[in-house]
Protein backbone atom coordinates (compact mmCIF):
# COMPACT_ATOMS: atom_id res chain seq x y z
CA UNK A 1 0.00 0.00 0.00
CA UNK A 2 1.21 3.93 -1.14
CA UNK A 3 1.49 6.35 1.47
CA UNK A 4 -1.50 7.97 0.01
CA UNK A 5 -3.60 5.13 0.20
CA UNK A 6 -2.06 4.48 3.98
CA UNK A 7 -3.11 7.91 5.05
CA UNK A 8 -6.57 8.00 3.45
CA UNK A 9 -7.06 4.56 5.15
CA UNK A 10 -5.78 5.95 8.71
CA UNK A 11 -7.85 8.85 8.15
CA UNK A 12 -10.73 6.29 7.42
CA UNK A 13 -9.98 4.63 10.65
CA UNK A 14 -9.52 7.69 12.95
CA UNK A 15 -13.22 9.12 11.47
CA UNK A 16 -15.19 5.72 12.12
CA UNK A 17 -13.49 4.42 15.71
CA UNK A 18 -14.26 5.95 19.02
CA UNK A 19 -11.38 5.44 21.92
CA UNK A 20 -12.32 3.72 24.83
CA UNK A 21 -10.12 4.06 28.18
CA UNK A 22 -10.42 1.41 31.12
CA UNK A 23 -8.68 1.58 34.09
CA UNK A 24 -7.78 -2.26 35.61
CA UNK A 25 -10.78 -3.97 37.00
CA UNK A 26 -13.02 -2.45 35.03
CA UNK A 27 -15.73 -5.01 32.91
CA UNK A 28 -16.26 -3.80 29.22
CA UNK A 29 -19.37 -5.73 29.30
CA UNK A 30 -20.50 -8.97 30.89
CA UNK A 31 -21.14 -12.76 29.70
CA UNK A 32 -25.25 -12.76 28.75
CA UNK A 33 -25.25 -8.69 28.44
CA UNK A 34 -27.20 -7.88 25.23
CA UNK A 35 -25.48 -6.97 21.96
CA UNK A 36 -24.94 -3.25 21.66
CA UNK A 37 -23.82 -3.49 18.51
CA UNK A 38 -19.99 -2.49 18.78
CA UNK A 39 -16.90 -4.48 18.72
CA UNK A 40 -13.36 -3.59 19.71
CA UNK A 41 -10.00 -3.72 18.85
CA UNK A 42 -7.11 -3.69 22.17
CA UNK A 43 -5.01 -0.55 21.22
CA UNK A 44 -2.95 -1.14 24.21
CA UNK A 45 -2.96 -3.18 27.24
CA UNK A 46 -4.57 -6.55 28.53
CA UNK A 47 -7.90 -7.55 28.84
CA UNK A 48 -9.31 -10.81 30.09
CA UNK A 49 -11.78 -13.22 28.57
CA UNK A 50 -14.10 -14.80 31.32
CA UNK A 51 -17.14 -17.37 31.32
CA UNK A 52 -19.16 -19.32 33.74
CA UNK A 53 -19.87 -22.36 33.96
CA UNK A 54 -21.63 -24.82 36.80
CA UNK A 55 -21.79 -21.61 38.68
CA UNK A 56 -17.72 -20.86 38.68
CA UNK A 57 -16.05 -18.25 36.94
CA UNK A 58 -13.03 -18.91 34.59
CA UNK A 59 -10.64 -16.93 32.98
CA UNK A 60 -10.52 -19.16 29.44
CA UNK A 61 -7.73 -16.48 27.29
CA UNK A 62 -6.20 -13.44 27.80
CA UNK A 63 -6.72 -10.81 25.56
CA UNK A 64 -3.81 -7.99 24.22
CA UNK A 65 -3.08 -5.39 21.30
CA UNK A 66 -4.79 -5.97 18.05
CA UNK A 67 -7.07 -8.64 18.96
CA UNK A 68 -10.59 -8.43 18.73
CA UNK A 69 -13.70 -8.49 21.37
CA UNK A 70 -16.71 -9.05 21.30
CA UNK A 71 -16.90 -9.78 17.50
CA UNK A 72 -19.10 -13.33 18.00
CA UNK A 73 -22.05 -11.52 19.72
CA UNK A 74 -21.66 -8.50 16.81
CA UNK A 75 -21.33 -10.38 14.23
CA UNK A 76 -24.50 -13.13 15.28
CA UNK A 77 -26.40 -10.26 16.63
CA UNK A 78 -27.37 -12.01 19.60
CA UNK A 79 -25.87 -11.40 23.82
CA UNK A 80 -22.02 -11.32 24.80
CA UNK A 81 -20.51 -14.68 25.02
CA UNK A 82 -18.26 -13.77 27.66
CA UNK A 83 -17.05 -11.11 30.27
CA UNK A 84 -14.19 -9.03 29.48
CA UNK A 85 -12.62 -7.21 32.43
CA UNK A 86 -9.44 -4.75 32.02
CA UNK A 87 -6.11 -6.80 33.93
CA UNK A 88 -4.40 -3.29 32.98
CA UNK A 89 -4.92 0.20 32.21
CA UNK A 90 -6.48 -0.62 28.46
CA UNK A 91 -6.95 1.83 25.01
CA UNK A 92 -9.69 -0.07 22.65
CA UNK A 93 -10.86 1.19 19.12
CA UNK A 94 -14.54 0.90 19.46
CA UNK A 95 -16.54 -0.14 16.14
CA UNK A 96 -19.78 0.01 15.54
CA UNK A 97 -22.30 -2.24 12.48
CA UNK A 98 -22.70 0.68 10.39
CA UNK A 99 -19.21 1.66 10.61
CA UNK A 100 -17.77 -2.22 10.42
CA UNK A 101 -20.15 -2.42 6.98
CA UNK A 102 -18.58 0.63 5.31
CA UNK A 103 -14.84 -0.46 5.67
CA UNK A 104 -15.97 -4.16 4.73
CA UNK A 105 -17.49 -2.91 1.37
CA UNK A 106 -14.80 -0.02 1.14
CA UNK A 107 -12.18 -3.10 1.42
CA UNK A 108 -13.54 -6.86 1.53
CA UNK A 109 -10.15 -8.01 2.89
CA UNK A 110 -10.81 -6.29 6.10
CA UNK A 111 -13.76 -8.92 6.40
CA UNK A 112 -12.12 -12.08 5.34
CA UNK A 113 -9.29 -10.82 8.30
CA UNK A 114 -12.21 -10.91 10.76
CA UNK A 115 -14.01 -13.98 9.71
CA UNK A 116 -10.60 -15.63 9.84
CA UNK A 117 -9.34 -14.30 13.15
CA UNK A 118 -12.56 -15.51 14.71
CA UNK A 119 -12.63 -18.84 13.65
CA UNK A 120 -8.84 -19.21 14.83
CA UNK A 121 -10.09 -17.83 17.90
CA UNK A 122 -13.20 -20.16 18.38
CA UNK A 123 -10.63 -23.32 17.26
CA UNK A 124 -8.10 -22.22 19.80
CA UNK A 125 -10.88 -21.99 22.87
CA UNK A 126 -12.24 -25.49 21.62
CA UNK A 127 -8.34 -26.98 22.03
CA UNK A 128 -7.75 -25.23 25.08
CA UNK A 129 -11.27 -25.60 27.10
CA UNK A 130 -12.69 -28.42 25.11
CA UNK A 131 -15.87 -25.95 25.70
CA UNK A 132 -17.83 -25.54 22.39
Amino acid sequence: MDVLAKGVAMAFVQSEFEILELEPGEILFREGDPNNGRMFVIRSGEMSIIKAREGMEYEVNAAVQGDLLGEVSFLAGEARTATVQAVTRCSLFSLSNASFEKMVLRNPQIGLKVIRRLVASLREFEKRTGWL
